[in-house]
């Protein structure tokens, strides 16, 4: 008999200590592990070969660009990046990791070593990083 009323006893104990636990966890504060994301950049498109990025808060990306088309690769191309008007460089190879924040304006542009060459399509793609 004595041994039921010491377990009735514990059990009591351990239930108002887990209550008491409970009771605290409810205090309004939560606690997590990851990070908190900023809404993306916005875009929109001037003209052909431009785009207005507007950024909240510092955002960082790359800036890519490729020429597609079955003979893509056998002129030189020379792919010219513009931020707010000013050249960024001109590369053969062309890829371009830039941060911002606030307003901006993208434009590219695509000359080939012979007057007569075709550019064909350019895909200029920006990945958040």
């Amino acid at each position: 008999m004595n041994i039921a009323i010491l377990k009735l006893a514990a059990a009591s104990a351990l239930l108002s200590a887990a209550s008491g636990a409970m009771a605290g966890a409810n205090s309004g504060i939560i606690h997590f592990v990851g990070s908190i994301v900023e809404p993306p950049c916005s875009t929109s498109s001037v003209e052909r070969g431009q785009i207005n990025i507007h950024c909240e808060q510092r955002s960082a990306f790359d800036v890519t660009f490729q020429r597609i088309g079955a003979d893509a690769g056998l002129s030189k191309t020379t792919v010219t990046l513009t931020r707010d008007g000013k050249p960024l460089g001109d590369k053969e190879a062309s890829a371009y990791r830039m941060a911002l924040q606030g307003d901006a304006q993208l434009g590219l542009s695509v000359k080939n070593a012979a007057a007569d060459a075709d550019t064909r399509p350019v895909i200029m793609t920006i990945s958040y990083l």
